[in-house]
C-alpha cells in the first residue's frame, strides 16, 4: 500500500519545486548541450570562413576556377589596307555545346561543385562585301586566368587544322586570314579542362548577335541556378542523374550572358549547425525519460549519471562533425548513432536494469535520431515531426490507462515532494 505524501505548506512550494527541478538537473543537462551547441557552431563557422579561403584557394588551384568563357571576336579591314583600322564584324552564326560531368571535390565538411568540361564551338562568317577583306578571329581562353586546365585543344578553319600558338598571344587563340566577296569562313575550337561551380558564356554586348544556339549537358546532378546577370535556359529536358539545357536566338540585338551553376552536393556544415541549434528542445524529454525510467524501476539516477547521460547526448553532435569531415556524412551519422545507442543501452542497464535501457534506447529513438534525421530530410520535417507527436500521444494514451503509470507518477511525487532525495548528488 503506497504511503500517503506528506501535505506541503504554500509558502514553501515554490522554493521546493525549485528543488526538484534542480535534482532532475535538468538545467545542468541544458548547460551542457548549449556548451556544445557554442563550440560546435563556433568551429563551423570558423571552418566556413577557412573553407572560403585557403580551402577553396587550394581547390581552385587544383581543380580549376569557374569558367567565364568569352564569345570569339572578329574584326576586318579592307584587303590593302592598314590595320590598326580594324572594324568589329557580328558572326553569322554560333552553335556551342558544351558536355560538364560533375566530379565533387571533398575537403573536410565541404563538397565543392567540380566538373569535367567538354566544349566545342563552331563559328560562321561570310564575306558580304564586294572587295576581299582581311580578317582576326581571336578566341579569348584565357586559361591561366580562369586556371581552366585545359587539354585537347583543337582549331580547325573551314575543315582543317589550324596552327596553335598561345605563347606570343596570351591567353588568346589568334587566326588571320583572307576573305573573298562571298566566301564564307567555318572556325571551330573543341577542348576539354576541368571547372569548378560554374561556366558563363558571354556575348559581346555591343555586337548584333545572329544565329546562336548552346546546349548545355549536365550529367551528375540536376540541381543546378543560374549566376546573377545570367539569362536562363530557354528549354530545360530533366534526364535522370543530370540535365540539358538550351539557349537559342535567332537575332539579338546586343550580346548577352548565358550559362549556369552547377549542381551541388548537400552542405553538411549547414545541416550539422542546424542539429545543434535544435538539440535543445529534444534533449529535454530525453532527460526526463532517463529520470522516469530510473524513478519506475525503483533504482533512481544519481546527478552525476544523469549529467553523465546528457554529456553523452550532446557528443554525438561533436562525433558525428569530426567523422563527417572524414568520411561520407551518412556513414559517419550511422556510426555516431550506433556508437551512442548502445553505450546508452550498457549504461543504463548497468544503473537501472535491462528494462530501463530499453526505454533509454527508445529515447535516444525518438528524441535523438528522429529530430536530426527530420533536419537531413529537409523536405519531410513537418511530416517526421507530426507522426513522431501523433505516435508520442498515442503511446502516452494507452500507458495513461494502466496502473503502472499511476505507479510512476506516486514515485515521481515522492522524489519531488521529500524531504530527502534520493538524487543528490
Amino acid at each position: 500500500m503506497n504511503p500517503e505524501l506528506p501535505p506541503l505548506p504554500p509558502k514553501n512550494r515554490p522554493r521546493t519545486l525549485l528543488r526538484a527541478l534542480l535534482r532532475t538537473q535538468l538545467l545542468a543537462g541544458l548547460a551542457i548541450i548549449g556548451l556544445v551547441s557554442l563550440v560546435i557552431s563556433a568551429q563551423i563557422s570558423n571552418r566556413s570562413t577557412f573553407a572560403n579561403s585557403e580551402l577553396r584557394k587550394d581547390v581552385l588551384d587544383r581543380w580549376g576556377a569557374p569558367i567565364a568563357q568569352p564569345a570569339p571576336s572578329v574584326r576586318a579591314v579592307a584587303s590593302g589596307s592598314v590595320f590598326n583600322a580594324l572594324q568589329p564584324m557580328a558572326l553569322d552564326r554560333q552553335t556551342i555545346a558544351v558536355d560538364a560531368a560533375m566530379n565533387y571535390r571533398k575537403r573536410g565538411l565541404f563538397y565543392f561543385s567540380g566538373f569535367d568540361l567538354a566544349f566545342r564551338g563552331q563559328y560562321e562568317l561570310e564575306n558580304r562585301e564586294a572587295h576581299a577583306i582581311d580578317l582576326v578571329f581571336v578566341f579569348p581562353i584565357e586559361a591561366r586566368k580562369n586556371q581552366v586546365l585545359l587539354s585537347d585543344l583543337a582549331f580547325t578553319v573551314n575543315g582543317e587544322k589550324a596552327p596553335i600558338d598561345l605563347s606570343g598571344a596570351g591567353d588568346r587563340l589568334v587566326w588571320t586570314g583572307r576573305a573573298r566577296p562571298g566566301e564564307r569562313l567555318r572556325w571551330e575550337i573543341s577542348f576539354r579542362g576541368r571547372g569548378l561551380e560554374s561556366f558563363v558564356y558571354a556575348l559581346d554586348p555591343k555586337l548584333r548577335v545572329n544565329g546562336f544556339k548552346l546546349t548545355f549537358h549536365v550529367a551528375g546532378g540536376a540541381n543546378y541556378d543560374y549566376p546573377a546577370g545570367v539569362v536562363p535556359a530557354g528549354s530545360v529536358i530533366a534526364e535522370r542523374g543530370g540535365a540539358t539545357l538550351g539557349w537559342e536566338y535567332g537575332s539579338l540585338e546586343s550580346g548577352v550572358p548565358v550559362g549556369l551553376v552547377l549542381p551541388s552536393e548537400q552542405a553538411w556544415d549547414s545541416v550539422i549547425g542546424t542539429m545543434v541549434r535544435r538539440a535543445w528542445a529534444p534533449f529535454i524529454p530525453f532527460l526526463l525519460v532517463i529520470l522516469c525510467a530510473g524513478l519506475f524501476h525503483g533504482r533512481p539516477l544519481r546527478a552525476w549519471q544523469l549529467q553523465l547521460a546528457a554529456a553523452w547526448y550532446a557528443l554525438f553532435f561533436v562525433l558525428t562533425a569530426y567523422l563527417a569531415a572524414f568520411l561520407h556524412f551518412y556513414l559517419a551519422y550511422a556510426i555516431s548513432l550506433s556508437v551512442n545507442v548502445l553505450l546508452l543501452f550498457v549504461y543504463l542497464r548497468g544503473l537501472a536494469g535491462r528494462s530501463a535501457a530499453w526505454i533509454g534506447v527508445a529515447a535516444a529513438g525518438a528524441f535523438l535520431f528522429l529530430p536530426t534525421l527530420a533536419v537531413i530530410l529537409e523536405g519531410f520535417t513537418g511530416l517526421i515531426y507530426t507522426l513522431e507527436i501523433a505516435l508520442g500521444l498515442a503511446g502516452l494514451m494507452i500507458f495513461t490507462t494502466r496502473d503502472s503509470f499511476r505507479r510512476l507518477v506516486e514515485r515521481i511525487l515522492t522524489a519531488i515532494f521529500s524531504p530527502e532525495t534520493s538524487n543528490a548528488t
